[in-house]
């Protein structure tokens, strides 16, 4: 039986089993002076259909950064009698198939992102996209599963860019100067080149 309710608990930083296949792009020095700054307030979660955490991979690795630098254990991090590292893990709610783990693991970075408004492409800047069109492969009926992107924006990563040649009746519309507005005075205009 699924577990229902999240549980924190302390566990050794080298048993923090991060997803290897995790295509998200990190800032590893500027999460480090994060948690120098702050402390460590933002735990990661283990998904035990994924077997491996679900989202706090790069605060993880900024964790194992700062331990290999020699530093001190930052607030939120526990020292254990023999000086190991532990770190707070949420355990619980895991998802119930692998791809739902997947799933759930790009819309925890993308949902932070859509209150803006960002559109797909910029979505796109923090992922490692090779790694992203790999995890989203295995994902069967990704569209469906993800609140972050819709159908069209995961066939769109799948299947790649699109070169084949417009024809006539585009390249027509493509070679249309677009009207341009003035910042200063608001006037309209097409340019001449």
């Amino acid at each position: 039986m699924m577990q229902e309710k999240l549980e924190l608990r302390y566990i050794p930083l080298d048993q923090a089993c991060r997803w290897d296949a995790n295509p998200k792009r990190h800032d590893i020095p500027a999460l480090v002076k994060s948690i120098e700054t702050h402390g460590f307030g933002d735990p990661p979660k283990f998904d035990a259909t994924l077997d491996a955490l679900v989202y706090g991979n790069g605060r993880t690795e900024a964790l194992e950064r700062m331990r290999a630098e020699g530093k001190a254990p930052p607030r939120g991090i526990a020292a254990l009698e023999d000086g190991t590292w532990a770190v707070p893990v949420i355990f619980g709610v895991d998802a119930e198939s692998r791809a739902a783990a997947v799933a759930f693991a790009i819309d925890h970075n993308n949902l932070t992102l859509l209150g803006g408004d960002l559109g797909f492409t910029d979505l796109l800047a923090i992922w490692d996209e090779e790694g992203l069109q790999r995890v989203l492969a295995e994902v069967p009926d990704a569209g469906a599963l993800l609140a972050s992107l819709d159908a069209d924006d995961v066939a769109a990563l799948l299947d790649g860019p699109n070169f084949e040649p417009a024809g006539a009746d585009e390249q027509s519309r493509l070679d249309e100067k677009k009207l341009v507005t003035c910042p200063e005075c608001g006037h309209q205009f097409r340019p001449k080149k």
